[in-house]
């Protein structure tokens, strides 16, 4: 089934049909690079970017490499794809800036801007909810069934809305007859929306399936704004508050978090603002009592969090919506 929206792809990892596990998929914009590209402003800039210019966010590549590592003492080299909205242009320039970081990975999909530019379709340049989902569902045909996905995004171009709706089409948690309307309602061309509806109609429900997704939060000050979509996805305060709920998952290793904590304490972390991160995980149920403790002696160990710091309990609140039954959709009533 062809796919709309058009897209500049490349895979350099296919898992054999059998291969279970992990597959870990991230935005780039603002979720791993601080610099945005999916503008005409951004595009008019590229001649002049180069590798060594891009900035990072803090805690990310550190992040980035714990996931690739796994939870054990040696690498299991988890899969890792990453989707960009900016143009195919830059993926020299991306690939060479994920070199100098010593990230590995295993494929990137951009927005094909020369695509979109020929169709005359100048809107599809700021339209991210068709183009991520197009990606996703991309990606997810040349996984193997036994792939779980974990997703991490940014709340600045509609990632939240992408990877919810994304995890409730392969779970077949939304009718196939309203999806058409959800996305055209959200702004996504009808062709668009049209070929995302039969691209999920080809795999079908229950092939494969979103283990969790989390998002950066800059637009968005408290992780509330993302309660009615816990605790599937979850809204973190960067790097270190997403390594801890990762663990909690098993993704990665205690020793993994503190590497993270120690790359944002070097950028200027205060030791109060990494207490703080914890304190908040604690209240929102992202680890439970025994790791919470776990890891409030490790980092006290380490300086990295104020001696003493003690931990709150869950809110009821979030008690009450991390145990929402299985069955019910990630996406929020309002956009359905």
């Amino acid at each position: 089934m062809g796919m709309g929206f058009p897209l500049d792809r490349r895979n350099d990892r296919l898992l054999p049909a059998d291969w279970r596990g992990e597959v870990f998929v991230c935005d780039i914009d603002r979720t791993y690079l601080a610099t945005r590209f999916s503008s005409l402003r951004g595009l008019a800039s590229i001649p002049f970017e180069f590798a060594i210019d891009k900035q990072d966010i803090a805690g990310m590549v550190v992040l980035l490499k714990e996931v690739r590592r796994g939870p054990g003492q040696e690498s299991r080299s988890s899969p890792l794809y990453f989707i960009s909205a900016s143009p195919a242009q830059l993926r020299h320039v991306i690939q060479r800036k994920m070199l100098l970081d010593g990230l590995e990975f295993d494929g990137i999909t951009f927005k094909d801007w020369v695509g979109v530019l020929s169709e005359l379709r100048l809107k599809r340049l700021r339209e991210q909810l068709g183009f991520k989902l197009t990606a996703l569902l991309a990606g997810r045909r040349e996984l193997p069934p036994g792939a779980e996905e974990i997703l991490i995004g940014d709340d600045l171009e509609n990632d939240a809305l992408a990877f919810t709706l994304y995890a409730d089409l392969l779970a077949g948690r939304i009718p196939e007859r309203k999806l058409e309307a959800i996305l055209t309602g959200h702004g996504v061309g009808y062709e668009d929306a049209v070929a995302i509806r039969e691209a999920a109609v080809a795999l079908g429900p229950g092939t494969g399936r979103v283990k969790r997704a989390f998002i950066r939060m800059e637009r968005h000050g408290r992780p509330e704004a993302f309660l009615d979509a816990f605790p599937g996805l979850v809204g973190c305060h960067g790097a270190f508050q997403m390594a801890i709920a990762l663990w909690q998952l098993g993704s990665i290793s205690k020793s993994g978090v503190l590497r993270v904590a120690r790359d944002l304490y070097d950028r200027r972390w205060t030791v109060e603002t990494l207490g703080d991160r914890l304190r908040d995980c604690c209240r929102r149920g992202l680890l439970d009592r025994e790791h919470a403790e776990g890891l409030r002696q490790a980092l006290s160990v380490e300086r990295l969090i104020p001696e003493g710091l003690e931990l709150p309990e869950v809110d009821h609140v979030w008690a009450v919506a991390g145990n929402r039954e299985p069955g019910r959709p990630w996406t929020p009533l309002r956009h359905l």
